[in-house]
């Protein structure tokens, strides 16, 4: 199986891509994942998931604010007491920093989206890296967007935050490959999940238009008009994280359906 036996610590636990990530992870054979989010509600919620699904997975949860250095440090930690390992890490944490153009965009909203979804990675990623140089072997997987090169309306902030992710990866790859640690970065354009469905219903309220309509709004630039499921992104964050991904260090994969191609 494509995790067999492996120890894979997940951030932003939530009911999108978070959530997914886990519970893909425990169907692909891993031994344990550790997960975190600010909320012990979602953490306990998605332990009850994964343990649903039967497979054997363990689950350690750590309610976690990846933007503290020490509260990174503590979760790798109790993943290294519960695992003696650990082998892959997603961050998929995410503040998107509001929906305001960037030329009125509020200085708050650009440091919040910078301090979790560019600061709060990289203080994960340092926790996991002393452990993974130990054992010679490690991938972090680092979730950016497409908005990186496709603007969309209010999006500035999230992107600019995703863009210093991305170049992060590259540097951190360089760095890193001498111990036999790979670092990537997994792109995402919008996925049908529970988020994505919550903003259409609520835009199709606000506007008095049907949700079938925004739906077609949202997947007229992919090819086939379908939008990928958070759950099939996932998979390929998975695979980054996998030993079948063992060539491949300091790359974005694309996961939009095909909006962007490049």
């Amino acid at each position: 199986m494509l995790l067999n036996d492996k120890v894979v610590m997940i951030s932003g636990i939530g009911p999108g891509m978070g959530i997914k990530l886990a519970l893909e992870a425990a169907r692909a054979g891993a031994r344990g994942v550790a997960i975190c989010a600010r909320s012990e509600v979602s953490l306990r919620k998605a332990e009850q998931r994964i343990q649903a699904l039967g497979t054997g997975c363990q689950v350690l949860w750590q309610p976690t604010d990846v933007s503290d250095e020490a509260a990174c440090r503590a979760f790798a930690a109790a993943t290294m007491e519960r695992f003696g390992r650990i082998d892959a890490l997603v961050n998929s944490a995410y503040a998107h920093g509001g929906f305001e153009p960037l030329e009125g965009c509020a200085d708050e909203s650009l440091q919040e989206a910078l301090e979790v979804n560019l600061f709060g990675s990289l203080k994960l990623s340092r926790s996991v890296l002393p452990q993974m140089k130990v054992q010679g072997s490690g991938a972090i997987v680092m979730i950016s967007t497409l908005g990186v090169h496709q603007p969309y309306a209010g999006g500035g902030a999230y992107a600019i935050s995703k863009g210093a992710l991305t170049v992060a990866v590259r540097y951190l790859a360089n760095e890193l490959a001498g111990h036999g640690v790979r670092v990537n970065a997994l792109a995402c354009g919008w996925m049908w999940g529970e988020p994505v469905q919550a903003h259409v219903r609520q835009a199709a309220a606000a506007r008095g238009v049907s949700e079938e309509q925004v739906r077609a709004e949202f997947t007229a630039g992919i090819p086939g008009g379908r939008m990928p499921g958070d759950e099939e992104c996932a998979r390929a964050a998975l695979f980054l994280a996998s030993d079948y991904a063992s060539a491949i260090n300091g790359a974005q994969l694309d996961a939009n359906g095909g909006e962007l191609m490049r």
